[in-house]
């Protein structure tokens, strides 16, 4: 009888703790998405400021001497290397660039700083996401984003779903200025931390 009852409330503590484990794993990986998207977010920025121009993939920014990114980093979300990628042509999917729908690359409406235009590369040599000398190209590379379409846990810069996590120049401005600061125009404000009572 006593290791019935031993067995039953093994089982019930096993039921509370899974999910919080779970929880914590899943926070953990949240972690780590945002320390390699801005692994990729400085590499390119880092790309552009030594040779005059975004990379034309990830892969680029590894195999180019020197090296602007220290290893190919695998999406924690999809333990995957296939990365959304943002181009300095299309920008990302499903999110409007800050300008508006109908603003170019590069310039900006009344009030706006003007993005940067990139130099394009005549020849692009990467494709892909880690990419092969013989995939499609897929142009001027400004960032990155999960392609995961779960609900986050954490609020990152506004949004609660992975797939909208952009990892760009523009997140890494808005990042340094830490909590509080207003970014200035055209750069989305992130959700005030939460405080505990």
């Amino acid at each position: 009888m006593a290791l019935l009852v031993g067995m039953t409330l093994m089982s019930i503590l096993i039921a509370a703790v899974l999910p919080l484990a779970s929880a914590e794993a899943q926070r953990d990986k949240e972690e780590e998405l945002i320390f390699r998207g801005i692994q990729y977010a400085e590499g390119i920025r880092n790309f552009r400021r030594r040779y005059g121009r975004y990379p034309n993939s990830l892969k680029e920014m590894f195999v180019t001497r020197p090296r602007t990114l220290r290893k190919l980093w695998k999406d924690p979300m999809t333990n995957s290397d296939d990365w959304g990628i943002i181009t300095a042509t299309a920008g990302a999917p499903g999110l409007t660039p800050p300008g508006g729908p109908s603003t170019p690359f590069g310039q900006s409406t009344p009030g706006q700083t003007p993005a940067p235009a990139p130099t394009p590369s005549p020849t692009p040599v990467f494709g892909g996401s880690f990419g092969s000398p013989t995939a499609t190209p897929v142009g001027p590379v400004t960032g990155v984003y999960s392609k995961s379409k779960k609900k986050s846990y954490k609020v990152y810069q506004g949004r609660d779903v992975y797939s909208d996590w952009r990892f760009t120049e523009a997140s890494l401005q808005m990042s340094a200025l830490g909590p509080g600061v207003a970014p200035g125009p055209g750069v989305p404000v992130p959700n005030p931390p939460k405080t505990s009572k």
